[in-house]
C-alpha cells in the first residue's frame, strides 16, 4: 500500500520544477514598456524626467537613457555624461542631448556575474540527484528487505 506519500521521481520532478522556477526570477528589472527607474532632477530652471530602461545597467552593456522634460515646449540641447564613480576602472561616455541647464545623480551599475545565473543554479543543485538516488536506492533495499521477511 502506498499511501499519500511521494515518490522519488515526484520529488525530483518537484525539485527541477523548483530550481526551473528560481532560474526564472529576474534579479535586474528590465522594462518591457516603460522605463525601469526614472529620476526627476532640476536641470537650471527646468525640471526634466531622466528615465532609465534598466536597473541597474548592466557594465559592458549599453544603456538606454532618455530625458524628458516637464514642460513641453522646451526644446533641450546639450549631451550626457556618463562618469565613473572614484576608483572605478572605467571610462566617461558621451552622448549628445538637447538640453539647456545641468542636472546629475548617482546610478548604481551592476557587475557582470563571474559565470551565468543558469549555471550557478545547476552546479548547486547538482548534489540533489545524489540525494534522490540515495533516497530511492535506499527505499528499493528497504522494500526487498520487508519482501524477504
Amino acid at each position: 500500500m502506498r499511501g499519500n506519500r511521494m515518490g522519488v521521481p515526484e520529488i525530483t520532478l518537484a525539485f527541477i520544477a523548483l530550481a526551473l522556477f528560481m532560474i526564472m526570477i529576474p534579479e535586474i528589472a528590465l522594462a518591457s514598456g516603460g522605463p525601469a527607474h526614472t529620476e526627476t532632477l532640476m536641470a537650471g530652471p527646468y525640471v526634466i524626467d531622466v528615465n532609465l530602461y534598466q536597473d541597474p545597467p548592466m557594465t559592458d552593456q549599453s544603456v538606454q537613457v532618455t530625458v524628458v522634460p516637464h514642460d513641453s515646449g522646451l526644446r533641450l540641447s546639450g549631451r550626457i555624461l556618463e562618469v565613473p564613480g572614484l576608483g572605478t576602472d572605467a571610462v566617461e561616455l558621451h552622448s549628445q542631448l538637447l538640453l539647456a541647464g545641468q542636472a546629475s545623480f548617482p546610478i548604481t551599475v551592476a557587475a557582470p556575474g563571474a559565470m551565468p545565473i543558469w549555471l550557478g543554479w545547476l552546479i548547486g543543485l547538482t548534489p540533489l540527484v545524489g540525494v534522490a538516488w540515495l533516497v530511492w536506492h535506499q527505499r528499493r533495499y528497504r522494500q526487498k528487505l520487508l519482501a524477504q521477511a
